[in-house]
């Protein structure tokens, strides 16, 4: 529908209810990405982990602390994570000899294996998500996203 040779944009929601949208996409993702979790059998598994594994998929070894600052969680809850998936065998920690302090992670056989279902979640995940958009309007959704991210920066 256009006025005078410009589209209409009819809002059905609240441009306030922003906060509470993300949140409902955020727990759909999830509830997506737990479902195929469970269906190829990764036990133990959940979205939280996505992120550390995400990490060690592209470095071979990392520290505690640039994991957690890489992807944004504070030290507790990744090493809580971590604690969890280092109980199913998928990832190893190793303490630096040079300093006891320092903590390194790293994928075992089993969390490497993991890798394949994971990219076919993820692009399971973005498909379902951008259902219906046009390539122009991913790129304007993701510059909007951005700047409410930025909004929110140094919290």
């Amino acid at each position: 529908m256009t006025i005078f040779g410009y589209p209409i944009i009819i809002l059905t929601m609240n441009p306030n209810d922003i906060i509470a949208v993300i949140s409902t996409l955020r727990g759909q993702a999830y509830r997506f990405i737990q479902r195929e979790l469970d269906s190829r059998g990764m036990k133990g598994l959940g979205p939280s982990h996505g992120a550390i594994l995400s990490a060690l998929f592209r470095h071979e070894e990392i520290t505690m602390g640039d994991l957690a600052a890489g992807i944004d969680r504070d030290r507790s809850t990744v090493t809580t994570l971590v604690q969890k998936l280092a109980d199913h065998g998928y990832v190893e920690r190793r303490r630096d000899p040079a300093d006891s302090r320092t903590v390194y992670i790293s994928l075992t056989p089993a969390g490497r294996a993991l890798e394949a279902d994971f990219r076919e979640i993820s692009r399971a995940l973005i498909a379902r998500t951008y259902k219906g958009f046009r390539k122009s309007e991913k790129k304007v959704l993701v510059h909007y996203l951005e700047r409410l991210q930025e909004n929110w920066e140094g919290e």
